[in-house]
């Protein structure tokens, strides 16, 4: 009798110690406008399971990678029924104007526009803006990655694009003639998302296009490959992201890459299939307390049959700062950036950095042989000294300014100003 008392006695104790050591609560403060039910499906701990602070450290680093928080502080909150995990988030002001004004050439510049990196609360990204710089170009863009509670998501992406484009034609002697290229294109695209787990997903879908090419005077060309081309295409494609970097404000820990397949047909073209693959691949690593480096490798290929605006570009935005504006097009991609990015100040407002890089690039040229990617006039390597103000109260908020030269002809230099990291 006495010992089945003690064992009674025994197992209430047991179980009161289990209850005392369990998650009785989650809590999640600090959201305006971040939906809790959004950030509820990121979370490993679970209320009623034993309290194991390595998920909540892992739940920490998951809600920074979301970028919405310039902030994110766990507390644990010891309580007689069991332990309470409040999450404390400092969210960020995320609806931003989109704005660029300047003169380059001759040509003016101006883009006016507004995005939301967390539109509607649940993660999703809208934009619309307004360009002009030579002719006119409209672009409005909606991605949600999560449709309710599954795993599917979408985007709509609405563009009517018209730009001057400088154009080099090789003749047999490599002899070039420069030329510019009215080009437009009207776009809707829809893609479909499916996530296999965190920041590891595919996305596929098609567009619908409308493409028009021609010289601007076209008079005054003589190559024989100036063509012009006025027809509609229909694009399929599909995209795989994987991603393993941590953020922590500016520092980015991790590597990420991204696999690119598209195809597209143009039925009123007698050579009407164009195909093209691309990989992206980025290595970040923290140096000590305020270093951080970072690598970007891309490797791309397409058909090789000859057009004047084939895949790939060598561009003082896309992968060789400095090198100027769309100085090169062919069919064929190598490129290679590094950076180191030094922490020279740091506060909870904002941070600056100082970034020493090096940029490599290299072209086949469309319809010729690969081996038009080994001649010095198809690369461009170029280094030089950037700056990184960042305001950690707005999402996404990095002003970037970098100065650089061409390794080869150091009298050769170009001056680059954008948002965010170059990557």
């Amino acid at each position: 009798m006495h010992k089945s008392i003690i064992q009674f006695l025994f197992l209430i104790l047991c179980c009161t110690t289990l209850s005392a050591q369990t998650v009785r609560q989650i809590k999640i403060t600090g959201c305006k406008k971040t939906k809790i039910s959004h950030l509820e499906r990121f979370l490993c701990v679970h209320e009623g399971e034993l309290l194991d602070s390595t998920n909540i450290q892992q739940d920490e680093q998951v809600l920074r990678n979301l970028n919405l928080f310039s902030d994110v502080t766990p507390i644990v909150h010891d309580t007689s029924e069991g332990y309470v995990i409040e999450y404390q988030l400092k969210e960020q002001i995320t609806l931003l104007p989109i704005g660029n004004i300047g003169a380059a050439g001759g040509n003016f510049i101006l883009q006016l526009g507004v995005i939301d990196y967390n539109f509607m609360g649940n993660g999703s990204v809208a934009s619309a803006y307004y360009r002009y710089y030579d002719r006119h170009t409209f672009h409005a863009f909606l991605r949600t990655p999560y449709i309710k509670k599954s795993k599917w998501g979408y985007s709509v992406n609405l563009l009517k694009q018209s730009t001057l484009e400088p154009i080099k034609f090789f003749d047999v002697e490599d002899m070039v003639e420069n030329t510019r290229y009215k080009y437009d294109l009207y776009s809707l695209e829809l893609l479909a998302r499916y996530e296999f787990a965190f920041r590891n997903y595919i996305e596929f879908g098609s567009a619908a296009l409308y493409e028009k090419y021609a010289p601007e005077n076209p008079e005054e060309v003589i190559s024989p490959q100036a063509i012009s081309i006025n027809t509609p295409k229909f694009l399929s494609k599909i995209s795989h992201i994987f991603e393993r970097v941590n953020y922590f404000n500016e520092y980015r820990n991790g590597f990420s890459n991204i696999a690119y397949f598209e195809v597209s047909t143009a039925p009123e073209l007698e050579d009407n299939i164009f195909w093209k693959f691309r990989n992206t691949t980025a290595y970040y690593k923290r140096i000590g307390k305020g270093g951080n480096l970072a690598f970007r490798l891309n490797i791309g290929i397409s058909d090789n049959d000859f057009t004047p605006f084939p895949a790939f570009v060598l561009d003082n935005y896309l992968n060789v700062r400095g090198i100027g504006d769309r100085v090169l097009r062919g069919s064929k991609e190598v490129s290679f950036n590094a950076e180191y990015r030094q922490m020279i100040f740091e506060h909870k407002i904002g941070a600056i950095q100082i970034v020493p890089f090096v940029d490599i690039g290299a072209l086949a040229l469309s319809g010729r042989s690969f081996d038009t990617i080994t001649q010095q006039r198809h690369q461009g390597i170029f280094g030089g000294l950037g700056l990184r103000v960042s305001v950690r109260k707005f999402a996404n908020t990095i002003l970037r300014l970098d100065l650089s030269a061409n390794l080869r002809d150091i009298q050769h230099t170009g001056f680059g100003f954008g948002l965010g990291q170059y990557f």
